[in-house]
């Protein structure tokens, strides 16, 4: 039986209110409904990216400049020591046969940091015996103390109970002494440490300097030690060899075992990122070994990411510098201590924690005094110094050949160090565009040399002020 048709003028309550005729309210509605949904689904996606995959930087161009959409960056770097990811790595001085839940106290502590937009990274050690004031975790100073026992202050002694343990403890104290905030550790006692390495499959390390301990203990408890030796060249280590090559001091001294531990980290690093990180039983046999065998507060979805991020950065764009040349005995307490020279401290900081792409170029500067002022050369290597420019790249002629000049100029001698003379000619003040190519008429008495960047300090010249003092970190 069929209905006979509605009247043309009949009205529908529902989704049409004419035959034939849209409902433009309810299609508008909708498709606000699906803008909304894009942009919560844009707004979520590029959050998760920028959290999980640090320097991948997602763009959705369509959203991408609306509020609360994470529409990437163009960075070429880090510019502060905040858009660093600080991760701080703490080995724990507990042997073999030691009990799992006594105090101990850290013989490694090594700030790792990435620059998630240039892809570089870097390692700073800072011996375990550096005098620092230790806070109180109520904006007060507990004592001063060597930076080895935060960890046992906070975990099991005198400051158990502060907020977040004992590493939240020395990330503090790292942070109020160094001015480097840290947003991660990872804590490691000696058998982590060789569980890691053999579930590698051992590591290839190459040995710079002669070592060598006649009675060598790995354990507390036991009368079994032994010699060990390591001769310079390149040696294939499990992990109690390893561990070995990292503890040993009888023949040199801390310093040395310092530079022994950067280079098991790096060849750590090296057979890590040989890995296939698509091959899924390895990957989680590796993830596995690490769970278990490392305290940690980084999130276990975040994992893959700095691992990717890890693999892009590589081996050849991790610099490791130790702040032991700031370092000096001091006599102030019964213990072997360190006190450390403020200003020196920064420049070695400056190497790892400024600008990544300055790091990266190394480019050498001569910095020649065209002035009347004695000593400016060394007044503005001193800058650069604690900027990022190690003593190595910088030469200084405080005469300019007895000439002397009314302008400052910043040289790219080759044209191949862009960013280094760029960055220069912004620390003296000197307008945008202002650097000039080796082939510039203006740079023709300044090419006898074997710098990159020639810097000649006219009388124009205003050395900026803060040359230290927490300007260099951020670029």
């Amino acid at each position: 039986m069929t209905k006979d048709p509605l009247p043309e003028d009949t009205e529908y309550t529902g989704a049409y209110r004419h035959r034939g005729h849209f409902n433009f309210p309810l299609i508008a509605g909708i498709f606000a409904f699906a803008l909304l949904s894009l942009y919560a689904f844009a707004a979520m996606a590029t959050q998760i990216d920028d959290d999980l995959l640090p320097g991948n930087e997602l763009r959705i161009p369509i959203v991408q400049a609306l509020p609360g959409i994470d529409g990437g960056s163009d960075k070429d770097r880090a510019e502060t020591i905040d858009e660093r990811i600080n991760i701080l790595l703490l080995g724990l001085d507990q042997r073999l046969d030691d009990a799992s839940d006594e105090p101990y106290r850290t013989d490694s502590v090594v700030i790792f940091t990435i620059d998630p937009f240039a892809k570089t990274a870097g390692a700073f050690s800072i011996p375990r015996d550096t005098l620092v004031e230790i806070p109180d975790g109520n904006g007060g100073i507990y004592s001063q103390n060597r930076i080895n026992v935060a960890y046992e202050m906070g975990e099991y002694t005198t400051l158990r109970g502060y907020p977040g343990g004992g590493a939240q403890l020395v990330m503090d104290t790292i942070d109020h002494n160094f001015g480097i905030p840290i947003d991660y550790y990872v804590v490691m006692n000696w058998a982590n440490f060789i569980e890691i390495i053999d579930e590698l499959g051992g590591i290839d390390v190459t040995i710079e300097r002669y070592a060598y301990d006649p009675a060598y203990a790995d354990c507390s408890f036991c009368y079994d030690v032994y010699p060990v030796e390591f001769v310079p060249g390149m040696e294939h280590m499990d992990g109690l060899r390893a561990l070995a090559y990292a503890r040993i001091r009888k023949s040199d001294d801390d310093f040395r075992r310092i530079e022994r531990q950067q280079a098991v980290m790096q060849a750590v690093a090296r057979k890590a990122l040989t890995l296939n990180l698509f091959d899924v039983g390895k990957a989680k046999s590796l993830y596995d070994q690490y769970t278990q065998s490392v305290r940690t507060n980084i999130p276990a979805i975040k994992v893959p990411g700095l691992a990717l991020l890890a693999k892009q950065v590589g081996l050849n764009n991790l610099r490791t510098v130790s702040a032991a040349a700031a370092t000096y005995p001091c006599d102030c307490g019964p213990a072997a201590v360190l006190s450390w020279d403020p200003v020196k401290f920064e420049e070695l900081k400056a190497q790892v924690f400024s600008d990544s792409i300055l790091i990266q170029e190394y480019a050498r500067v001569e910095v020649l005094n065209g002035t009347v002022v004695p000593e400016l050369a060394g007044d503005f290597a001193g800058i650069l110094r604690g900027r990022g420019v190690s003593s190595e790249q910088i030469l200084i002629d405080e005469y300019a050949d007895g000439l002397l000049y009314d302008t400052t100029i910043v040289i790219d001698v080759n044209n191949n160090a862009d960013h280094t003379a760029s960055r220069v000619a912004e620390w003296l003040g000197l307008p945008e565009g202002s650097v000039i190519s080796g082939s510039d008429t203006r740079a023709a008495n300044f090419l006898d040399t074997s710098a990159e960047v020639v810097v000649v300090l006219g009388a124009d010249v205003h050395l900026p002020l803060g040359s230290f003092a927490g300007t260099q970190t951020g670029g």
